[in-house]
């Protein structure tokens, strides 16, 4: 890699990191739920849309909708697989693609939910 792309790329990581608030709202603009976010997180140029529909529990034709949007935006690119085009994921989403505890898979238990044998 040249000096100069070297130096592009932590430019662009600095610009990044310092507009950060400002990306994650306009990212919240199209990424309204936490299905749509997960899309977002998913999108990484290497999972196809099938793949990105699966993990994020979406129906393949709203992923395809949602990609559509985004790529209208310029958020994307169109390629096949997508990938984003400017590489920021918001910390608060990360989250979302936690697996669930297997406690709480078993039980069937939500957030702040208890059952008997918790009193």
């Amino acid at each position: 890699m040249s000096d100069e792309l070297a130096e592009l790329r932590r430019i662009s990581k600095l610009l990044t990191l310092v507009n950060a608030e400002t990306l994650e709202k306009e990212l919240a603009k199209y990424a309204t739920t936490n299905e749509r976010k997960k899309v977002w997180l998913l999108i990484d140029g290497k999972k196809t849309t099938e793949e990105i529909g699966k993990i994020a529990g979406m129906k393949l034709r709203t992923v395809q909708d949602f990609l559509k949007i985004l790529t209208d935006a310029g958020l994307i690119e169109s390629s096949r697989p997508s990938k984003r085009i400017i590489d920021f994921v918001p910390a608060s989403w990360l989250e979302l693609l936690q697996p669930e505890p297997e406690e709480e898979k078993r039980e069937g238990k939500k957030d702040g939910e208890t059952t008997t044998a918790d009193k």
